[in-house]
């Protein structure tokens, strides 16, 4: 997300922060939420698991659609 920061408004980098807050404040990274793979030795958490992350994407969605001039070169990286 960072990468958009500098071509948008500072109200859009504002719902763009507030969206990954959010993400994070409900899906904490707990050390239950991630399972040791043995045949890599790293610990790796399954966002599978974690239910639809469409709500936290609107945000995303809306600034990306609203600056696509600007940023339609990037909207690949943010595929769900």
């Amino acid at each position: 997300v960072q990468e958009l920061f500098p071509r948008v408004a500072p109200f859009e980098v504002r719902l763009l922060l507030l969206s990954v807050w959010e993400y994070l404040r409900e899906h904490s990274p707990l050390p239950q939420r991630f399972s040791f793979q043995p045949q890599r030795g790293l610990f790796l958490r399954d966002f599978a698991r974690e239910g639809d992350p469409g709500r936290y994407l609107a945000a995303l969605h809306s600034v990306l659609h609203r600056n696509i001039d600007r940023l339609g070169l990037l909207a690949g990286h943010f595929r769900t």
